[in-house]
């Protein structure tokens, strides 16, 4: 019966994940899921309190994932590692977060677009905002602490800096699953970026001006 049970939930998140995608979390209704997953309304709801319920099952992996990249990155356990980076000793940062990216796209591409393009109206509408302003104060936490480890690094001048370096990484990711690349392009495309950025901040670090 509990294997039934999960079947059916199943069912019912895949119709309503088809739904949302093609016509936003506002426009799709309880009833239009139920009619696509092949159950009545009442029992519909057996499985799911509403739609912000189900939106949130469905994109529940994802949102597990990137907690986790949070909790990852910009911790202590990074320190040596980014001083190493910094000095152009170590480039092993680079191809390990760039793998972390390859993951997320290739594993959530559905989910990513949801979150990005199909959320509103949703209690996930704003969640991209809200994680990079998480992700902005974590940066800005381990940076300052960094700072004061290694007094000689040179820093960004603003917080507004790291604000900015979040949100392009989720500028870049919707424009990665807004043109449909290829598993094949967005590893190029990623490379090239981490490229950039990597590059970047390793020119900051070590130009006492900007300190």
């Amino acid at each position: 019966m509990q294997i039934k049970k999960e079947y059916i939930r199943k069912q019912i998140a895949n119709a309503a994940k088809g739904l949302y995608l093609q016509n936003g979390f506002i426009k799709t209704s309880m009833r239009d899921i139920a009619d696509k997953a092949g159950v009545s309304v009442s029992n519909l709801y057996n499985y799911f309190e509403n739609k912000n319920e189900l939106f949130g099952y469905i994109v529940s992996p994802l949102i597990k994932e990137m907690e986790q990249i949070l909790r990852d990155h910009n911790n202590a356990r990074y320190n040596e590692q980014f001083l190493q980076f910094s000095n152009g000793e170590n480039n092993e940062m680079m191809p390990e977060h760039m793998k972390v990216y390859i993951k997320l796209i290739a594993n959530h591409q559905d989910e990513l677009r949801l979150i990005l393009f199909k959320a509103q109206g949703s209690a996930w509408e704003n969640y991209i905002d809200e994680y990079t302003d998480k992700c902005t104060r974590q940066v800005i936490e381990f940076m300052n602490n960094f700072k004061r480890q290694h007094p000689h690094i040179g820093m960004v001048c603003t917080s507004f800096t790291y604000h900015i370096h979040t949100v392009w990484m989720f500028s870049f990711i919707s424009e990665i699953i807004k043109h449909n690349l290829s598993l094949k392009e967005t590893e190029w495309a990623l490379a090239d970026y981490i490229r950039f950025e990597y590059d970047g901040w390793r020119l900051i670090m070590n130009n006492m001006e900007g300190s």
